[in-house]
């Protein structure tokens, strides 16, 4: 009987313990502390000590999961900011699902203006030409084409984003809807910066290239025509 209530202290000692060490173990987090983490990998980007940067943003990126939810706006401002210094160490593919996931949560939370959303959608861009995902990256540049507003601004914008689906088109050998978006192109830099600017010529050869690789002799000898030019498509 003694024996028997011996055991029960010690047993329950154990217990105590066990449970202390559990507690113990787990991160206290605090925005204080993910502030001081914050600090310190921007400190090191600032450097461009990418690889302390990652770890600090790594830790930084934990504690704001912990106290905010990952559909929080502090989160995803954290969760872009480890990314990118994932990019800038040139580093993107190895965290591409936590690309991809940033893209979506702050797209969907955030909405697609953002300032969050515009640079986690611009790394999910660069992502996927890294992976030659050419199809998918149609999709984000049409995106962004159709946030845009009708201020010169955004106009300017807007041939930036179709010179990007244009150098897409061609890589995915879609010489009609490449050509589409070069005639689109010129009208639009003729009216950003005049009709006879010199800017114009790169998308007129560009154009021509296309006509020629289409074998559309009339509108090649057309175009070589109306800029009075002089070359010939070696394709007929």
């Amino acid at each position: 009987m003694q024996k028997g209530w011996l055991r029960l202290p010690f047993l329950c000692l154990l217990l105590c313990c066990c449970s202390v060490t559990v507690v113990a173990g787990q991160p206290d987090w605090s925005e204080e502390k993910v502030g001081r983490l914050a600090v310190k990998a921007d400190r090191a980007a600032t450097q461009k000590n990418w690889t302390k940067a990652i770890r600090y943003g790594e830790e930084m990126l934990e504690g704001a999961s912990a106290l905010y939810g990952e559909t929080d706006e502090d989160y995803l401002n954290r969760l872009k900011t480890l990314n990118r210094y994932y990019d800038k160490a040139g580093r993107l593919l190895e965290v591409s699902d936590q690309v991809i996931k940033a893209y979506q949560l702050s797209k969907t939370s955030l909405g697609p203006r953002h300032h969050i959303s515009e640079l986690s959608r611009l790394l999910y861009y660069k992502l996927l030409i890294a992976k030659k995902d050419y199809s998918a990256a149609v999709v984000v540049v049409q995106e962004n084409i159709a946030l845009l507003s009708d201020s010169e601004d955004d106009k300017f914008k807007r041939l930036h984003y179709m010179e990007q689906l244009f150098s897409l088109y061609g890589l995915l050998q879609q010489r009609s809807l490449e050509e589409q978006t070069l005639l689109e192109m010129l009208d639009l830099s003729k009216e950003l910066m005049g009709p006879d600017s010199a800017e114009n010529m790169p998308i007129i050869l560009n154009l021509a290239n296309s006509y020629c690789r289409q074998n559309k002799v009339e509108a090649f000898n057309a175009l070589m025509k109306l800029y009075d030019l002089k070359y010939t498509c070696p394709f007929y």
